[in-house]
């Protein structure tokens, strides 16, 4: 039976016993910002499971899943994957055990004509009421029932809602066991095969473990389609079923290699189908690969499968996304991969070749280590050579365990860890600020401080303490405060706190566990003593144009998704009173046609004069009412949700305008990346964007006098300047080239012999590693019986280049190994390719002496050979 098949068979046959049947919900959760990826089909039910939704009593669903656990182990085992189906029937307050024990016995026998006597059930050990069912309802043997403990058949998220679960196994018969007279299911041996599990929701667990029935009892089941699949044809791993044969075939085809040829081989298309896979679906769900949270998982994945390709693959150029037509054409029923192909084509593009650039040159390195280590007889990896890898080269730690695991090696993490604290702690001296030494404040000696600042920019409050520093700078805490402290993304405020004759200045305001710290210098001499009333007032103006960025932020988010699309998530923010910038995730810079439409629709929302809301609610009820939530943020029970007009609506904390109008104007000052795969606009508003205005007009006025011009015309003559340029450039390298031509007659005199090779060895002066390596082609091509030429050159640096024949090539000699020997006597390094390498030395005084050191190692492998 095909897996599409079973896939219909399943979602009809739970329909026609009266369960709604639900479309996959998205891999990107878009009601739990908590969750990376939709991992389970009970995911898209949570509100059901919780009682907050009762519209439907019986649901069923084949929902995509993706886990992050074990991805090591993919391509390894069987049955490991990142991407799956899960297929699954559920009940909330309705039908209980008995119906999920009958509707699961008779789908499998009667559906999928799995036999009865192949089939072996477990049940929790306490749980007499389900053994009871299978053994004298389903009329199963009890030799064919098995009692586990907690680990293996009761289900808990620690407190909270919890149960028994009871498993369908398949017997794959006596030749894939262990032997053992007691094998059954729960045994390690592959020969029982579990494909079905059925969750009980009967209990609520306290934290001291105590259980008690929950008055409204719920079914949570999943069966993994792929693993389904394999069963009913007969196959021991499941890239060997339908579900991957396609995807397996074409990474055949397209490599050139076949599933059977190794087991390296095996491993690496199996990686290679099952993450391309993965990542079609997730991209075309919204995903995207970046450093942080789920990106940063698509990010390894992509990568995993990539350095597979090009290790066992012999693929060395971006190879991934053409596997994508043949996912979109083995899996019809999610047409949203189709539709997304040419977005996660492109996105797939960049990133495997942003990472093909750091593996090859980090590969190279880490052969180098590990040749070292195995000439050492050493097994493990410095944890300082890790971390130079991950700093230099970009190269990620996961990757080089895993290198270093497939050549019998370990990775020395600690040392590791240690050198990446170092940086960090070398980062935090760097950014020491003037307030550092009230770090050591407890917030625990205070009680929380009561905002006010949402209504007023003014009030009165008592001080709690005030704290000078001997540099001036002080804090002052108190119990109550209009002051608005920094926090998500938000600038704190600024303003000043007075008593009497005694002033206060705040230049900023932050927060710890709920306690307020106004953060300033005092302007007289007179301070506050603990218990003093004092007057606080917020600088309106900044609070205002603070207000317009905050606003203003959210419209441009709402902007970003429209234009770029869905999968644009924030990746971070500043909003403060000088300007606003937002980090997003995207794949490619943003065009200056898509910010104009962005810019223009921010602008609209300001112009339409739409009201700014704010409403406190429960935070499942703000998600479900359409409410933005963003990954990774730590969210409470109640949270604040902010809309403009019914354009925008996100949770949020921060402070914002009545009215999207107040925002003035909006303007992009720049658009740019900070890193792979993660953008950054900065924007102006209000005056601000207006003086920008001025300042762009005044600029264009002085260009247009500097090229005599008008300013309409200024485009049309620096284009005709540029082309002159470009012109007389190309008349300078040609001069140039006629030049160097001329010096490729002069190596003749550099001719040396050894052992019977004959070699060139020529310090060409200043010139450039570019114009060394066309005179070394040239020389060659014109001189068939040189086979080495070995030029140096001196500027800001020294130069090397190495040319070796194809017939030195033949006979073992490497370029890249030599000139890295040679730039070491100019405290430098290099590399390349066996026939041709460059090296570069930090000391350009040392030449000369690098030269004599590198004839003689020249001379040394000649007479090697």
């Amino acid at each position: 039976m095909k897996t599409n098949e079973i896939r219909e068979k399943f979602l009809k046959y739970f329909g026609n016993h009266d369960h709604k049947v639900y479309k996959s919900a998205s891999l990107i959760p878009t009601d739990d910002p908590t969750l990376l990826f939709t991992s389970a089909g009970m995911a898209s039910f949570k509100a059901y499971f919780l009682g907050l939704k009762r519209d439907v009593s019986r649901a069923a669903s084949c929902q995509k899943c993706f886990r992050t656990t074990d991805i090591e182990n993919v391509g390894y085992t069987a049955r490991h994957h990142t991407f799956f189906e899960m297929l699954g029937n559920f009940s909330f307050g309705d039908y209980f055990k008995k119906e999920a024990i009958a509707y699961a016995w008779e789908f499998s026998t009667k559906e999928l004509n799995i036999p009865g006597d192949r089939i072996h059930i477990s049940v929790f050990k306490d749980d007499d009421e389900a053994y009871d069912i299978w053994k004298n309802s389903m009329g199963v043997p009890s030799e064919r029932i098995v009692k586990l403990g907690e680990k293996d058949n009761f289900w808990t998220i620690g407190v909270g809602p919890s149960g028994p679960c009871s498993e369908l196994y398949v017997d794959l018969g006596e030749k894939v066991g262990c032997g053992k007279p007691d094998c059954g299911p729960g045994c390690d041996c592959p020969r029982f095969l579990e494909f079905w599990n059925l969750v009980f929701t009967q209990f609520n667990r306290a934290e001291d473990g105590t259980l008690t029935p929950l008055e409204r009892k719920n079914i949570d089941t999943g069966a993994g389609l792929e693993r389904v699949a394999s069963i009913l044809q007969g196959k021991t791993d499941n890239f060997e079923s339908d579900a991957f044969t396609p995807i397996v075939n074409c990474v055949e085809k397209l490599t050139g290699h076949k599933f059977t040829e190794s087991q390296q081989v095996k491993t690496a298309i199996k990686v290679v189908s099952d993450h391309a896979r993965a990542l079609a679906f997730a991209i075309a769900d919204g995903g995207m690969p970046s450093n942080e949270g789920r990106g940063y998982v698509l990010r390894k994945i992509l990568r995993r499968a990539s350095r597979f390709a090009y290790s066992y693959l012999d693929q060395d150029k971006p190879f991934l996304h053409k596997i994508v037509p043949t996912v979109i054409e083995a899996m019809p029923s999610y047409p949203e991969v189709k539709e997304n192909q040419a977005y996660i084509t492109s996105l797939m593009i960049g990133e495997e070749e942003k990472f093909l650039q750091t593996l090859k040159s980090g590969s190279r390195i880490l052969d180098d280590y590990i040749y070292d280590l195995k000439k050492k007889k050493d097994t493990v990896l410095p944890g300082e050579k890790a971390f130079m890898l991950h700093d230099t080269y970009g190269f990620p730690l996961d990757l080089t365990k895993e290198i270093c695991m497939e050549q019998g090696l370990k990775v020395d993490e600690k040392g590791f860890e240690a050198e990446l604290e170092k940086q960090k702690e070398r980062g935090r001296a760097n950014a020491v600020s003037a307030f550092v030494n009230f770090s050591a404040i407890d917030p625990a000696n205070y009680t929380e401080t009561q905002f006010t600042g949402y209504t007023d920019l003014a009030g009165e409050a008592k001080v709690l303490d005030a704290i000078k520093h001997e540099d001036g700078s002080a804090i002052v805490i108190t119990d109550k405060t209009p002051f608005y402290a920094e926090a998500g993304g938000q600038a704190g405020d600024a303003g000043k706190i007075t008593a009497g004759e005694a002033i206060f200045s705040v230049e900023k305001t932050e927060q710890a566990e709920g306690v307020y710290m106004h953060i300033g210098k005092w302007a007289t001499e007179k301070t506050f003593a603990k218990g003093d009333k004092v007057t606080m007032q917020v600088d309106a103006q900044r609070r205002m144009d603070t207000k317009r960025n905050h606003t203003s932020t959210h419209l441009l988010h709402k902007a970003l998704k429209e234009v770029l699309g869905d999968h644009v998530k924030q990746a971070g923010s500043y909003v403060g009173p000088d300007r606003l910038r937002f980090d997003f995730n995207h794949f490619k810079a943003v065009s200056d046609e898509q910010l104009e439409e962005i810019e223009n629709k921010v602008n609209v929302e300001i112009l339409k004069a739409e009201p700014v809301k704010t409403q406190v609610m429960n935070f499942d009820e703000a998600v479900a009412s359409g409410a933005q939530a963003l990954f990774g943020e730590k969210y409470g029970d109640t949270v604040r949700v902010v809309s403009v007009g019914t354009y925008s609506k996100e949770l949020c904390g921060g402070t914002h305008l009545a009215n999207s109008s107040e925002a003035g104007a909006f303007t992009i000052i720049s658009e740019s990346s900070i890193a792979s795969g993660v953008r950054r606009i900065e924007a102006l508003t209000g005056m601000a964007a207006i003086d920008e205005l001025h300042k762009t007009r005044k600029r264009e006025k002085e260009v247009a006098k500097v090229l005599d011009c008008d300013v309409p015309g200024i485009a049309k003559k620096a284009e005709k300047l540029l082309s002159s340029a470009k012109e007389q450039r190309k008349e300078i390298e040609e001069l140039k080239q006629e030049l160097l031509k001329a010096e490729v007659h002069k190596l003749n005199k550099f001719a040396k012999t050894q052992n019977n090779v004959t070699y060139i060895s020529a310090n060409m002066k200043d010139l450039s590693v570019k114009d060394m390596k066309s005179l070394a082609d040239d020389y060659m091509s014109a001189n068939n019986s040189t086979d080495l030429i070995f030029l140096a050159s001196a500027a800001d640096k020294a130069n090397f280049v190495l040319k070796l024949s194809p017939k030195l090539v033949d006979k073992g000699l490497n370029a890249g190994k030599l000139v890295k020997e040679i730039a070491q006597f100019a405290d430098g390094s290099g590399g390349g390719k066996p026939d041709y390498a460059t090296a570069g030395g930090k000391s350009p005084e040392k030449l000369a002496t690098a030269m004599t050191e590198g004839e003689k190692i020249i001379k040394s492998a000649l007479d090697a050979i």
